[in-house]
């Protein structure tokens, strides 16, 4: 069964009914403030379809990791102001979920609700069938608008979506969609940025990548790893050289798929990453005791090309140690040009991964690109061709 088949929220008949919407306003929060509402923006459209149709809203999100602990830090009181700011109406706060008393469900159901930190309870992340009983008594119906939290099985995820009657939210759409539209067109060719620290953690996005796209440019530290593999000089960079063999197997798989694989040929290295005078090398250079922080001049020339020749790029990663000036130039130059080639219409692009946002955020490149995922690990996941337990409960 595909997405496509699953309900939506707008094909329910929610009129004077209690919708539980499990959302992801996970934001950073400072003394009590909330420091980016982009997470809570996303979610109004949903919210304001609930209201239209009739529906009492009442949301369900977490905020960080308590596991299972009350920490007034990661209280969702914090966010009661912004949602009331956002929606132009009250917004009534419920710290406890708990509750005997079922007048006092109906009593909240009266207007948009918004329950405690769903993760101050254990129930939670195990999936508990007691917790999910718990939770459904708030509503008549299910509504899952939080993709960047589907690759959980978490009673508030997965339990749910088995209990009540359930439909997909307009951000969780909206965040599939886009995806598919990227990976699962034939317009081409098709561009994938991929940085980070770490190959290991993204073999099996690699892997499913070179299957779907034409060019892929890799930077960022993972890249020292298949350098160092290749027999390049690599000096003090980090590596992981558990993952060689394997970088050289992701090599192979990348030719017999017919995908070209771009990695750097020079460098900015210094003797650490606190360092700000950094120097070029090329990639046959011996650097010593330096490491590599960032992609070279001739590097970002190279990779600008492939972004110039591509309709569609998909990104996940910092090129660099973006949060070390000057190590932060190839992201945001290579952000610079793609964000051009994006408001000229010449470009589809989709951006993902926390990381990455912060890393182009610094450049004010966001609001040019085609979507910008709210989602990390399952941005990665559903990438990967993984079938998220979230999207899965919803298919059943």
């Amino acid at each position: 069964m595909s997405f496509q088949s699953v309900r939506k929220l707008v094909e329910m008949d929610i009129k004077d009914k209690k919708v539980l919407i499990r959302v992801d306003i996970n934001v950073p929060i400072q003394d009590g403030l909330v420091g980016d509402i982009t997470r809570v923006e996303r979610i109004i459209p949903s919210l304001q379809t609930i209201i239209d149709k009739g529906g009492h809203p009442i949301i369900i999100s977490h905020l960080g990791r308590p596991k299972g602990k009350r920490l007034e830090e990661l209280s969702l009181i914090h966010l009661v102001k912004p949602l009331e700011n956002l929606l132009g109406k009250p917004v009534q706060f419920q710290p406890e979920i708990n509750i005997n008393d079922c007048s006092a469900v109906e009593l909240y159901s009266k207007s948009v609700t918004l329950l405690e930190n769903v993760r101050y309870y254990p129930g939670e992340s195990t999936n508990d069938p007691d917790f999910v009983n718990l939770l459904a008594r708030w509503g008549d119906i299910y509504c899952n608008d939080a993709f960047s939290a589907s690759h959980r099985s978490h009673a508030s995820i997965v339990g749910l979506a088995s209990k009540l009657p359930a439909c997909a939210g307009k951000l969780l759409e909206v965040e599939i969609n886009n995806i598919d539209d990227i990976l699962g067109s034939d317009v081409g060719p098709l561009t994938a940025i991929i940085g980070g620290a770490k190959i290991s953690t993204k073999l099996t996005l690699l892997a499913n990548l070179t299957q779907k796209v034409d060019n892929l440019l890799v930077g960022g530290a993972m890249a020292n790893t298949i350098l160092l593999a290749q027999g390049h000089d690599i000096g003090n960079s980090l590596v992981e050289k558990d993952y060689l063999d394997t970088a050289l197997d992701f090599l192979q798989e990348a030719d017999e798929n017919a995908c070209k694989v771009y990695l750097p040929s020079d460098f900015q290295i210094a003797p650490d990453i606190r360092h700000a005078n950094s120097q070029i090398a090329e990639i046959d250079d011996s650097i010593g005791g330096m490491g590599i922080y960032d992609l070279g001049p001739k590097s970002i020339i190279r990779f600008a090309k492939i972004l110039d020749q591509s309709k569609k790029v998909v990104w996940n990663g910092p090129l660099g140690a973006f949060e070390f000036a000057p190590f932060d130039h190839s992201t945001i130059q290579l952000g610079t040009t793609l964000a051009e080639r994006t408001k000229e219409g010449r470009a589809v692009s989709l951006i993902g991964g926390g990381d990455t946002i912060a890393a182009l955020a610094k450049g004010d490149l966001l609001d040019s690109m085609s979507f910008v995922s709210t989602a990390g690990g399952a941005f990665i996941e559903y990438m990967e061709g993984k079938e998220l337990p979230g999207i899965k409960a919803l298919q059943s």
